[in-house]
């Protein structure tokens, strides 16, 4: 996927740049003294742990950042724009115009209440001049939403965010990035929560865009396989400075810095040939019985509703202790499994047997007392966490509903922040005060603050970086062992699946396609479409090769188990 660099001015320069913190906090930068450049055509890879600045850098580039948050010192250039120096209007023009950005959570980026055309319009009218024509307009909206590969574009932009899946939503945003032909595109994690075959697409349309125009690309990631794959170079952080930097094949096979090397060995290298099989011979904790789930999603005035068929006769068993790993392509029915397990979505039909108990005949208290033991951490922690409400509270709020003293249940609470990678004191801190990582984490202690019996784990890693991702992931099968804790373990990472799973199913358009024990459905895959998504894993040819995993360790290619 990498181009050839042209030998010209770079299209962003940042030279020395330090951003101040408030005072109070647990540094007083954000970021300190970065340097680096992006050059035509080239991609860079901004990589570190959450909290080491990235996002940080990204919006200060864009004069984005927070209240109480500045710029103390450094130069950066945008297309040979400072940012700090322009005035409104040609700041407004820089934004979309000169420089994009594609934002991390895509449901929160784009407005609710619009729909995807008219947003896309936005951008176009706010920053072409002179103002093109209502035709003009609508054949460029037209001409990206084929572009970015979207479904029939006239129906679609039509369409409001919510009606869109987390891929189709992060190719619209793609959409708005390009609509002004930046020089500059600034993508914060484009792929997180996307499963790898959505992944593979954007990465590859992203990279066809920059190809064709010759942009520069700012890629900010927690993803050494997307770094491996495309990147040209590597910048790499650690709490706002700059550790090591150079070329992908310098940083990733013969890094000088000890933080990166502690990075590339949490990179999820599963030992295939080392997984204890399970022999089980008690009866299923959770049982789950030819599920059947179609939603009928509205469409235009006079026309039939569409119906999306999420499960089509999903029947699983899941026993104490056991790790069940869930796997497929956004829209294969994966979410919607969990959230009926819990009858967050009531199915159309099927059952769901927990401990003895028929689940779907429980009303009341009843259900009540079952929620108890069946916890879950969802896809989103942006939208999990009440922004009013500090993080002590939330997770203290659980086991205060089922009698625990306030005193007792706050002191579990920063136990269990503790447990997961935070500090203590962060108990009385807000939500927004944290990553998208960090923000993972207080969902994830917070699921675990009842002690469930069945934690169902919807993409619970899918934001963390690869250190705190492995932290976490011992976490959880320390909390295993300890609590005997069975998992639904929801994920478009199949290096994680292949860590952390005792036997998986993959979904395909709502129907189990292959299950079986973790190793025989990695190693010998029987349905194509498991094949197909085991190619797709981003840098499986660079961390599959010695020196990153052991032969007998790494996930075989499609062509090795065809």
């Amino acid at each position: 996927m990498r181009g050839t660099v042209q030998a010209m001015a770079p299209v962003l320069s940042v030279e020395n740049l330090s951003i101040a913190l408030p005072d109070g906090g647990d540094r007083p930068f954000a970021v300190e003294n970065v340097s680096f450049e992006v050059k035509p055509n080239e991609v860079v890879c901004l990589v570190g742990e959450s909290g080491s600045g990235k996002s940080m850098i990204a919006h200060a580039l864009l004069s984005l950042l927070p209240k109480g948050v500045a710029v103390a010192s450094g130069t950066v250039m945008v297309a040979g724009k400072n940012p700090v120096e322009l005035d409104r209007q040609a700041l407004r023009r820089l934004r979309g115009g000169d420089a994009a950005m594609i934002f991390q959570e895509p449901l929160s980026s784009l407005n609710p209440l619009k729909r995807v055309g008219k947003q896309i319009e936005e951008m176009i009218l706010t920053h072409q001049e002179p103002t093109p024509s209502a035709s003009e307009v609508y054949d460029r909206v037209q001409q990206l939403l084929t572009q970015v590969g979207l479904p029939n574009p006239k129906l679609l932009e039509k369409s409001y965010p919510f009606e869109l899946s987390g891929g189709q939503r992060q190719r619209v945003m793609i959409a708005m990035a390009m609509a002004n032909r930046p020089a500059l595109l600034i993508a914060d994690e484009p792929t997180t929560a996307l499963d790898v075959t959505t992944q593979r697409q954007i990465l590859g349309l992203i990279d066809d865009l920059r190809r064709d125009r010759g942009m520069g690309v700012l890629l900010i990631t927690h993803d050494f396989g997307v770094v491996a794959d495309v990147a040209d170079r590597v910048v790499v952080l650690r709490h706002g400075k700059v550790v090591e930097q150079g070329t992908v094949e310098e940083v990733l096979r013969h890094p000088k810095a000890d933080y990166t090397r502690e990075l590339i060995d949490a990179v999820p290298k599963a030992r295939l040939d080392q997984i204890n099989r399970k022999d089980v011979h008690s009866e299923p904790l959770l049982e789950v019985i030819g599920l059947q789930k179609t939603f009928r999603v509205k469409r235009g005035f006079l026309q039939p509703p569409r119906e999306v068929v999420a499960a089509d006769g999903i029947s699983l068993t899941l026993h104490e202790g056991e790790t069940l790993a869930v796997v497929g392509e956004s829209g294969s029915g994966k979410s919607t499994l969990g959230r009926m397990i819990l009858r967050l979505t009531e199915p159309d039909d099927g059952a769901i047997r927990f401990n003895g108990q028929d689940l779907r005949r429980l009303r009341g208290e009843a259900l009540r007392q079952a929620r108890k033991q069946l916890q879950i951490v969802f896809q989103d922690p942006f939208a999990s966490l009440d922004p009013r409400q500090k993080i002590g509270d939330a997770i203290a709020r659980g086991p205060m509903a089922f009698g625990t003293s306030r005193a007792e249940a706050m002191e579990q609470a920063k136990k269990l922040l503790m447990r997961v990678g935070l500090s203590a004191v962060a108990a009385d801190r807000y939500p927004h005060e944290f990553s998208g990582g960090q923000r993972q984490r207080i969902c994830i202690a917070r699921a675990l603050a009842l002690k469930p019996r069945v934690l169902i784990a919807d993409e619970a890693v899918s934001a963390l970086d690869v250190s705190v991702q492995a932290q976490v992931l011992a976490l959880l099968a320390e909390l295993r062992k300890e609590m005997k804790l069975a998992m639904v373990f929801i994920t478009h990472d199949l290096r994680i699946a292949a860590e952390i799973a005792d036997r998986v199913i993959v979904l395909q358009k709502g129907r189990i396609v292959e299950e079986g024990a973790t190793a025989d459905v990695f190693i010998a895959p029987q349905a194509t479409y498991t094949r197909d998504l085991l190619d797709a894993i981003p840098g499986r040819n660079f961390f599959d090769q010695p020196g990153f995993a052991n032969e007998t360790g790494k996930i075989p290619t499609a062509r090795m188990s065809s």
